[in-house]
C-alpha cells in the first residue's frame, strides 16, 4: 500500500543575489516525507540543508529568493498562499525546532509568556496554562508549572532545547522540521533529546524532517536519508541501505570520515578538497573535482536516478551498474 505523503517538495530552487553574482543555494531539490516517517537531510556545512528548510517555511529573507518549485503540505502548495495564509500554517501544520535554543527564545520574556503567545497567535481556545503545562510535561520537563515561569537564561541548554521542541509540537503539527537540534548540547543530553523527538513523533504520527551533518544521528533517528552536496540531492535511500551500500562517492567519503572505535592510530580519513564556489558552478558533476573515480563522462551533469530499487544517486558510475527490472531480458 502506498504511504500517504505529508510533505512533497518538487524542483525547489532558491537563489541569493551577491556582489559576485547569484548563488543557487537550493537547486531543483525534490523529496517527500510520509506520515510518521523521519527523513534525514545530511551534508557538509553550506550544502543547502538549512536553506531548504527555510524555503519550505517561506522564511528566506532578501537577498534570498525562492525562484521555482512546489512545496505541497497536506495537499496544499505553500508557494501559492499569501503571507497571512502561510503564517497560519507555521506552527500549526508545520513546526520548527531551530539549531540554537538560546537565539530561538526571547531572553526578556518567560517561557510561559512565549508559549501563550504561540497559542494566542493561532486562536487557541481553552485553558492556555493547562495546555502549556501538558506540553512541557510531554518533553520531560521537571515541575513544568514552575518552569513555565522561568526565563531562558535560568535554564540549561538541554532544558531550553526541550522548551523549543515543546513549542514546535504545541499545536500537534503534521510535520516537524528540526535543524541541527543537538549541535549546542553535550553528548549525554544529545541522546536524551533525540530519544525524546523520536518518541513524540512516533506517538503522534508526526512526520519529521531532520537536518544534520552527523551521520551517527542519521543512523539513530531516520527511516530514509537524502544526502545534499552543493545545493543538490546527490543520493537518497532507506537508512540501512545507505549505510550498507552507499552509491555516491560523496556519501562514501562521509561514511569513511566517521570515527571508529577500532581505529586508534593513523590519520582519520577525510574528503579531499573543498565544496565548489557556487558563484561559478562547475559544468557536469559538482563533486567531480573531489572525486577519486571521476572520468571524462562526468563532465556532463548527471540526474538523480535509481541505482537499485528504492536507491537513487546522482552519479554516472553508480547508474551504469544498475539495470532496471523492466529492461531485464530485453
Amino acid at each position: 500500500m502506498t504511504q500517504l505523503a505529508v510533505l512533497e517538495v518538487s524542483r525547489l530552487t532558491t537563489r541569493f543575489a551577491t556582489p559576485h553574482g547569484p548563488i543557487t543555494a537550493v537547486d531543483g531539490v525534490s523529496f517527500r516525507v510520509n506520515r510518521g516517517e523521519t527523513l534525514g537531510l545530511v551534508g557538509e556545512s553550506g550544502s543547502g540543508k538549512s536553506v531548504t528548510a527555510m524555503s519550505i517555511l517561506r522564511l528566506v529573507a532578501p537577498p534570498g529568493r525562492i525562484e521555482a518549485g512546489a512545496v505541497v503540505l497536506d495537499g496544499t502548495d505553500l508557494m501559492t498562499l499569501n503571507e497571512e495564509q502561510m503564517r497560519q500554517r507555521r506552527g500549526t501544520k508545520v513546526g520548527m525546532v531551530f539549531q540554537n535554543p538560546m537565539t530561538a527564545l526571547n531572553p526578556v520574556y518567560s517561557i510561559g509568556w512565549q508559549m501563550r503567545e504561540a497559542l494566542r497567535a493561532h486562536g487557541h481556545q481553552g485553558d492556555a496554562q493547562a495546555t502549556i503545562t501538558r506540553a512541557l510535561a510531554a518533553v520531560g520537563m521537571p515541575d513544568p508549572a514552575r518552569q513555565a515561569a522561568s526565563f531562558p537564561h535560568q535554564m540549561s541548554g538541554g532544558m531550553r532545547q526541550r522548551v523549543v521542541i515543546a513549542m514546535g509540537m504545541l499545536h500537534e503539527p503534521q510535520l516537524l522540521i528540526a535543524d541541527e537540534p543537538t549541535t549546542a548540547l553535550d553528548v549525554t543530553i544529545q541522546a536524551q533529546v533525540l530519544d525524546l523527538m523520536k518518541h513524540l513523533t512516533r506517538e503522534r504520527g508526526t512526520a519529521l524532517l531532520l537536518i544534520t551533518h552527523n551521520m551517527g544521528v542519521i543512523a539513530r533517528m531516520c527511516d530514509r536519508v537524502a544526502v545534499m552536496y552543493a545545493g543538490e540531492i546527490v543520493e537518497e535511500a532507506p537508512v540501512d541501505e545507505l549505510f550498507a551500500r552507499p552509491r555516491h562517492p560523496y556519501t562514501q567519503g562521509l561514511l569513511r570520515s566517521i570515527p571508529r572505535a577500532d581505529q586508534t592510530r593513523g590519520r582519520m580519513p577525510s574528503l579531499a578538497g573543498a565544496p565548489p564556489d557556487m558563484t561559478r558552478p562547475l559544468p557536469g558533476c559538482r563533486f567531480r573535482p573531489r572525486c577519486e573515480m571521476a572520468r571524462a563522462g562526468c563532465e556532463t551533469h548527471p540526474e538523480l536516478r535509481e541505482t537499485m530499487p528504492g536507491h537513487l544517486a546522482r552519479c554516472w558510475i553508480a547508474q551504469e551498474a544498475f539495470v532496471p527490472e523492466s529492461l531485464c531480458g530485453q
